[in-house]
This record gives C-alpha cells, sequence and structure tokens, in this order.
C-alpha cells in the first residue's frame, strides 16, 4: 500500500542489511520492497521474536525493523532476550544490533519498555515511507 511514492535510495544505508520482524507478511513484503529501494542489499525476514532470534543466531544484520505485537514472542522480549548480557548466545555487536520498533498503537508503557531496553527509535503503523527512510538515516549518519 505505498502508492507512487518516490523514495530515494540513501548513502548511509546503501550496501547494509536488515532483519524484519512482523508477524504479518504483507508488512514484511512492503518493508522488504522498502528497505532495498532505500539501499539496503539484504533484507529478510522473520516472522515473530523467536524466528528471529534464530536467524540471529547464524548471522548478524545492522538493524532490526520490529514489530511490537507478535505471537508467540512479540518485540519487548525479543529485544529484551537480545539484550540481555548473561546471555552468552549472541556476541556483543550482535546483542547491540540497532532495533527500529513498528507499533500500531501510541501506548506509552510500550514504548517507554522499548527505550528502556535501549531501542533506538520507534514508528507509528502505518508506515510511512518517509519517516522510515528519515529514522534509518538518523540511526547511521
Amino acid at each position: 500500500p505505498m502508492g507512487d511514492i518516490e523514495i530515494k535510495p540513501s548513502g548511509v544505508l546503501r550496501g547494509r542489511t536488515a532483519l524484519v520482524v512482523d508477524d504479518q507478511e504483507i508488512i514484511r513484503k512492503m518493508l522488504d520492497k522498502l528497505l532495498l529501494s532505500l539501499g539496503f542489499t539484504e533484507v529478510l525476514q522473520a516472522q515473530d521474536g523467536s524466528d528471529a532470534l534464530k536467524m540471529l543466531d547464524r548471522r548478524a544484520f545492522d538493524v532490526i525493523v520490529c514489530d511490537i505485537n507478535m505471537d508467540p514472542m512479540g518485540g519487548i522480549d525479543f529485544v529484551r532476550t537480545l539484550r540481555d548480557g548473561a546471555n552468552i548466545r549472541f556476541d556483543a555487536k550482535r546483542a547491540r544490533t540497532p532495533v527500529l520498533f513498528l507499533t500500531g498503537s501510541a501506548e506509552k508503557d510500550h514504548i517507554l519498555s522499548a527505550k528502556g531496553l535501549g531501542v533506538k527509535d520507534y514508528l507509528l503503523k502505518p508506515i510511512d515511507p518517509e519517516k522510515l527512510r528519515a529514522r534509518l538515516v538518523k540511526m547511521f549518519s
């Protein structure tokens, strides 16, 4: 549902990799397309937090774009597990991968717990491609 928005790639995003975590396939596909058009070279998709953790076992990403409300493992639990210092599953660099949360609600407690987990930024759904681009550029600048 992006219409004919002309979105330009950004130099700081070129060549980067992203992991998109969302339980809705239509959102994952849209983000995949959007991130590739922003200059990302590779975008992989996970259906929920536990799926994402399995993918992070195998490799690292430059950024994780993650929905908050997912079953069985939602975004907050996913990031908490990823960031957990006692969890020797991931190296420090992987555990600190920047996360951009997507949320369908401006629920303050969600956003606050996300900030407490060191989530870089968040974006309200429906996703505005220009806002997504701006948030990502800021993250890598």
